[in-house]
């Protein structure tokens, strides 16, 4: 299949070279003390490993494979292969809603939003949703996901109680990451501008993927798109401060949004990807997937306060806010480095 060829580029793309070798982004940073360490690198989580999800109650960690069309099932406090679950297909975007018990899986491969038990680690559903999926968003309060849609340049809205697509919102050119403020309901979609699945011989990169296009989640019409750099790969919001962070992957920096606006770059490492935030403790995670390494930032200052080095190629993060344990996923090293609290700032 011409998907399962290509689907390696993504997980090794690296955007250094003469065509973002100058970013004009400010940057910020601080080194900051060592508050953390890697404890543990599992190495029993499937080929491919590319996102995670974590299910805190069950202690379960789910870890999409890639090439594999496979969800690896890990005992959270172990790192012991509990399941195997065989869906097909290419997965990318893992989402556990405890609320609702659901696990959500975009499947690039065969246009699919595909729904799992988390207790039971059986298939619930399979949405329909066309085109590319990859970026997924839940909003438990609306019931509704939001799908970024690669090849559409769209972001597709779900009712999860119908498990239908109720609308499809134009954006930018093929949107990768999309997060959702749970508190005004704004959704915010990173127009990439990459596509690994065009007609031509090698993906194509559009210099216009420098962008965020902002939502209204209840009239589900855009209220604006606000440049951030070159190839902005992921998107987080933080409802609680009402600030929203794009890891940039050109400009290797974190651009800060407050509001609709740009207020800060935060320099990171390269090509940043995967974001996770523990909004209980203020830290930012980040994936620096082409620097194998991850870095952590203060929300309260805005500044790198430690970098460590993880696995290969590092993609997708998640972390539990009790324990502050954050899970690493390396898809270039079939592995999860679990980096957890060491040393306490005085």
């Amino acid at each position: 299949m011409r998907h399962q060829r290509i689907m390696p580029w993504i997980g090794s793309l690296t955007l250094i070279g003469p065509l973002w070798a100058s970013p004009v982004w400010a940057v910020t940073q601080s080194p900051g003390p060592a508050l953390y360490q890697v404890r543990a690198t599992w190495h029993d989580v499937g080929a491919t490993p590319h996102f995670a999800g974590l299910d805190i109650r069950l202690h379960k960690l789910f870890v999409s494979n890639l090439s594999q069309g496979t969800l690896t099932v890990l005992n959270a406090q172990t790192g012991v292969k509990e399941a195997t679950i065989r869906l097909g297909g290419t997965l990318h975007t893992v989402v556990v809603d405890q609320q609702n018990q659901r696990v959500y899986v975009t499947d690039i491969q065969r246009g699919l939003l595909d729904v799992v038990n988390p207790a039971t680690n059986r298939i619930m559903a399979r949405i329909s949703v066309g085109g590319h999926p990859h970026g997924l968003a839940v909003s438990q309060r609306l019931h509704e996901a939001a799908v970024s849609n690669i090849s559409l340049n769209a972001v597709e809205i779900i009712d999860l109680n119908t498990n239908r697509v109720i609308k499809t919102i134009p954006v930018g050119p093929n949107p990768w990451g999309v997060s959702i403020n749970s508190v005004t309901d704004t959704i915010y979609v990173a127009n990439t501008g990459i596509n690994p699945f065009a007609v031509s011989p090698a993906p194509t990169i559009n210099p216009s993927g420098n962008s965020v296009t902002i939502i209204n989640g209840r009239t589900l019409t855009v209220e604006k798109t606000v440049v951030v750099g070159p190839h902005p790969w992921n998107v987080l919001a933080d409802p609680v401060t009402d600030t929203t962070y794009v890891g940039v992957s050109g400009a290797h920096a974190v651009a800060v949004l407050a509001g609709q606006r740009v207020i800060q770059d935060i320099g990171v490492g390269q090509s940043p990807h995967g974001l996770a935030l523990d909004q209980a403790h203020h830290q930012l995670w980040v994936n620096n997937s082409a620097s194998n390494t991850v870095s952590l930032i203060n929300t309260q200052t805005n500044a790198v306060s430690q970098t460590l080095p993880v696995g290969v190629d590092p993609q997708g993060v998640t972390v539990n806010p009790v324990t502050q344990i954050a899970y690493v996923v390396n898809q270039g090293s079939d592995s999860v480095s679990v980096v957890a609290p060491g040393v306490k700032e005085k």
